[in-house]
């Protein structure tokens, strides 16, 4: 099999809308024995292709693995009737080798090649061998695999198309949800540089490169590539036009401007359907501070707020145009944009009604599996789980099944952390959370939990860092309040009752529908000698939460370390001085 050169276009990373055919001589159907043809399976979802794309790649050594991946079936037309896990082998090594044959690419090359297609490396080993920090070398390996991605999903379509207009025959599009817009499917339009000065177009570009690569992180998101959008560098931007273009519901434009001491991004998400505004924010940054690190926190909060935003949209759109007709997608996002409402029982309550449902639809739904996790513990975290051990047992299940299905998934790393303290087991909850963020160091959630974590191990004065990071990160993180009640409650537990309570107000300010948080406030109230306010602070944890007792907040501590439990008394003294039941 022969993976045909790449044009040269190509040779320059032009855009996608030149890309050659993957074969040689692409067909649409197979023979049979009886002579007859037989249609090739119908082309996947890219979010579908994509998945099965990094199951052989992770596979490539294992011939009894690969010789189950649903490419084989996919590509039959193209790879032939008998093709088996050797002609899979030779595509994927054959194609990363065209792709990324540039040498401005070569860094792409090796590591895909050692990452792959050569046998008992590990990706810290990988990493190392590059002589590249783990973080880039994840960055390096994410676009890739990207790139691969694309590159061969849209082989699939040129080739169809090629092969129907030889026919003489006009492509419909199918109907049904395969066929649809992906519903989180976007471009980042290369940001416009305002003031024009050409040395600072080099900033410019990179964070719009980075902003795509983190936005392709998030389960579920289907960004078009940096290449493909520097197509559209300069040019009057037609939204809708480029929608319908490139196929997907959302374009990110925006601008970046220098002067003398910061950095201003001004961003827009607007739907590319419509033409209508969904969100626009800005974002400032001290030059003086200026770095990639730096700038990487710029974007990783952009692409955060973007991603609320495009489930928040997407969850109108489904209630608005198809009430009464949801697949499993359509109640997964439901389910997020539960979760990212102002977190209450009820709120956590919903979005896990959402996520069950999703997975009655489709078990390996992984958005669903992670917010399904999430959601159980966050109720057990309340103290009004019904069933604790039986809530832990499913969050385990469905964050372990996700992290099968999605093993370099940040965000299903931090499930399974969450999972793992609500199990008594912090130790190990710190290193999933370490891990998480060796995948992807500017995840805000990761570095507030990492903060929780050494809190339970008796760390508690390490704590606010941990939480600022996060905050910093992600100052409009649907956790904020979680992270100001984090440093609340560690200034308490250190004994600096007053200055705990200035974050625990913020907490119950920015949330108040969170019953822990209410309780704790209430037992810093007390032990500051603010007895009428604890008592009323009480009385409406007390309904949020009805639940709670004191005998069960002790007896449902996370962690046997120590130092830990002897701090917890002083809290146990606040909240019968504030009235809380004894239980």
């Amino acid at each position: 099999m022969t993976v045909p050169p790449r044009s040269p276009a190509h040779a320059d990373g032009d855009t996608a809308g030149s890309q050659p055919p993957l074969f040689d001589t692409p067909q649409r159907s197979v023979a049979a024995a009886d002579g007859m043809p037989v249609a090739a399976a119908p082309a996947p979802a890219y979010a579908d292709f994509a998945t099965a794309l990094n199951g052989a790649l992770r596979n490539f050594h294992r011939p009894d693995l690969l010789g189950r991946s649903p490419l084989l079936r996919w590509g039959s037309g193209y790879l032939g009737p008998s093709a088996g896990p050797p002609e899979l082998q030779a595509l994927l090594f054959e194609t990363a080798g065209t792709l990324f044959a540039n040498p401005r690419d070569e860094k792409l090359r090796r590591v895909i090649e050692l990452t792959y297609f050569q046998p008992a490396l590990k990706q810290e080993a990988v990493a190392e061998q590059l002589s590249l920090p783990f973080s880039t070398y994840r960055r390096y390996l994410t676009a890739a695999r990207d790139r691969l991605a694309r590159w061969l999903w849209d082989g699939l379509g040129t080739a169809a198309a090629n092969d129907e207009a030889a026919n003489g025959e006009t492509a419909v599009p199918a109907a049904g949800p395969e066929s649809a817009t992906p519903r989180l499917s976007l471009v980042v339009l290369p940001l416009v540089n305002i003031g024009g000065k050409p040395e600072h177009d080099q900033h410019v570009d990179g964070i719009t490169e980075t902003l795509t690569t983190d936005l392709s992180r998030y389960p579920g998101v289907f960004v078009i590539s940096r290449n493909t959008a520097l197509a559209y560098k300069g040019k009057p931007a037609d939204i809708r036009q480029i929608g319908r273009d490139l196929g997907v519901r959302y374009v990110l434009e925006g601008s970046a401007q220098k002067d003398s001491d910061r950095l201003r991004i001004n961003a827009q998400l607007v739907d590319a359907e419509s033409g209508v505004h969904v969100w626009a924010d800005r974002f400032d940054k001290p030059l003086a501070a200026y770095s990639l690190d730096t700038q990487d926190e710029v974007t990783a909060r952009l692409a955060r707020a973007v991603h609320v935003e495009m489930i928040a949209a997407e969850s109108r759109r489904i209630a608005r145009e198809h009430p009464d007709r949801h697949d499993s997608v359509d109640h997964m996002l439901r389910g997020w944009a539960s979760w990212n409402e102002p977190l209450s029982l009820e709120a956590a309550r919903r979005a896990r009604c959402f996520f069950e449902t999703a997975l009655r639809l489709d078990q390996n739904n992984v958005g669903a599996l992670l917010g399904l996790a999430n959601a159980l513990i966050w109720e057990v975290r309340m103290f009004e789980s019904p069933d604790r051990p039986g809530q832990i047992c499913a969050a385990e299940a469905a964050a372990t099944k996700a992290l099968t299905l999605a093993p370099d998934s940040a965000d299903a790393h931090v499930a399974y952390g969450t999972v793992l303290f609500a199990m008594r087991a912090p130790d190990r909850a710190l290193r999933e959370f370490e891990f998480a963020l060796r995948l992807n160091r500017n995840l805000a959630v990761a570095h507030g939990y990492l903060g929780l974590m050494k809190f339970f191990l008796g760390r508690a004065e390490e704590t606010r860092g941990h939480a600022e990071t996060a905050m910093r990160l992600n100052p409009r993180d649907p956790l904020l309040f979680h992270w100001h009640y984090l440093i609340g409650i560690a200034d308490l537990y250190l004994g600096r009752v007053v200055r705990g309570l200035e974050n625990l107000r913020k907490s119950v300010e920015i949330n108040p529908n969170w019953g822990l948080s209410q309780f704790v406030l209430a037992g810093a109230l007390g032990l500051a000698g603010l007895l009428a306010e604890a008592a009323e602070t009480c009385a409406t944890a007390q309904r949020l939460a009805p639940s709670f007792t004191i005998a069960r907040f002790r007896a449902e501590a996370l962690s046997d370390n120590p130092t830990y439990l002897a701090q917890r008394e002083r809290l146990y003294e606040g909240l019968r001085l504030a009235g809380a039941p004894e239980g």
